[in-house]
């Protein structure tokens, strides 16, 4: 008699494969997870190096430029000072032309929150602070001055109105001459070009006012060397 062999098959057990393939699973995840939270700090990181980098230099060239920048915040407003108006020139060989004219500007800014039951307002001043000065004194303005400056405002950039009041000094009166010039030749002495100047502004919106400054020097033999130094600048008072 023939004995029948029953071979018994091992049953493969797959739960130990299945731990193996979760735990390199997880740690795969973790990996990849740990990758991009490096991925996104190293970015970050960069911005933020890039970005003061390139504001450090972009503050020193406004620097050298002579461009100042005043933020004012309260419950109610927001203003925004910009002043370009760093003026010195001295005449040399190089000039060319019969005229020097320079041209410094500043804006003034006014955003009135939106929540705000009426408009907002704020008041400033305009000045023009003259530290040096080696043109001769002229007793009485002269129109062919060897130093004039005039004043003008615009709303929207483009179209100007020049002032054509008189001015006062610490010291004195200057009156304006043809085409709203004024003849600064000698002095040394800060121009109150516009004070308490309103600018108002509804709730919700914004509106801005530019000044600017024009500088003429007369470019002869006689003035070789001459310069002048002043400072155009907007002066923020109040904000009601």
């Amino acid at each position: 008699m023939n004995k029948k062999v029953v071979k018994k098959v091992k049953q493969y057990d797959d739960k130990e494969d299945k731990r193996i393939r979760k735990a390199a699973y997880s740690s795969s995840a973790s990996q990849i997870l740990l990758l991009f939270v490096l991925i996104v700090i190293f970015g970050f990181t960069l911005f933020n190096s890039l970005y003061y980098i390139g504001k450090y230099y972009l503050d020193k060239k406004d620097y050298e430029k002579g461009l100042e920048t005043i933020e004012i915040n309260n419950k109610k407003n927001t203003v925004l000072i910009l002043n370009q108006g760093s003026v010195d020139k001295k005449i040399t060989e190089s000039d060319t032309e019969d005229e020097i004219i320079l041209i410094n500007e500043g804006s003034i800014e006014l955003l009135t929150n939106k929540e705000e039951a009426n408009e907002g307002k704020i008041t400033f001043d305009v000045k023009y602070s003259i530290s040096e000065n080696d043109f001769p004194v002229n007793i009485y303005s002269k129109e062919d001055s060897d130093v004039r400056v005039r004043f003008a405002y615009s709303y929207d950039n483009e179209n100007w109105t020049y002032i054509s009041n008189a001015i006062s000094t610490y010291e004195s009166t200057i009156n304006p001459l043809l085409q709203n010039y004024y003849d600064i030749s000698g002095i040394v002495s800060t121009l109150k070009i516009a004070t308490n100047f309103e600018l108002t502004s509804a709730p919700g919106e914004k509106n801005k006012i530019y000044w600017k400054s024009e500088t003429t020097l007369k470019n002869k033999e006689s003035n070789l060397n001459k310069g002048i130094k002043a400072n155009f600048k907007i002066e923020y008072k109040e904000s009601l």
